[in-house]
């Protein structure tokens, strides 16, 4: 039976990752330190109810899905369509803004 504790860094991190984001930025979508998430995946800290709830959020999910015990199989595909929607959008305003600037690729 795998704890708490490591339930949460596995499953955080590998949510995170699948929307390919970095610790930084899943500190800055909840406004917290980068050490902090850091320190979450490495089980050295236990986020608050509070904190687990913005970790969720960001991370779209529920927050009982931070705690299942499963393989990378369980994980939901729309996080891998939502990272794909990301970078589409992100390729678009790229182009976008290159368009306005009159700079064609």
């Amino acid at each position: 039976m795998t704890g708490v504790h490591t339930l949460l860094a596995r499953n955080m991190k590998r949510y995170r990752q699948a929307l390919g984001l970095s610790q930084a930025a899943l500190a800055e979508k909840i406004n917290c330190s980068t050490t902090f998430i850091g320190n979450i995946e490495i089980e050295k800290r236990f986020p608050s109810s509070y904190n687990l709830d913005r970790i969720a959020e960001a991370l779209g999910v529920r927050p009982a899905h931070l705690f299942a015990d499963g393989d990378d199989s369980e994980m939901p595909a729309r996080l891998e369509d939502r990272r794909r929607r990301k970078e589409q959008l992100e390729k678009d305003v790229i182009q976008a803004i290159s368009k306005a600037f009159g700079e064609d690729d």
